[in-house]
């Protein structure tokens, strides 16, 4: 089976129409449609993202904790 991404709108009266390339055989066809969740919608700002990190507690690690959590990382990709 073959895949074709294809980007549309949903119009106001919940259709949408699309537009097959011509190598598409004519015949039955599946249609998956995939819809946002609520939260990718509401198009978050960057802005609106930088006022939510002091909302956060920040932590501060040293080089040599990153590093060893680096290397442990590490050790696991040998697994």
């Amino acid at each position: 089976m073959r895949a074709i991404k294809i980007q549309t709108q949903v119009e106001k009266d919940h259709s949408l129409s699309i537009k097959l390339p011509e190598d598409v055989a004519e015949g039955p066809a599946e249609v998956i449609v995939l819809v946002p969740e609520a939260a990718e919608r509401a198009g978050h700002s960057l802005t609106d993202f930088l006022r939510t990190l002091s909302q956060h507690p920040r932590s501060v690690r040293s080089k040599e904790e990153i590093d060893r959590d680096l290397d442990r990382e590490r050790e696991t990709w040998d697994s």
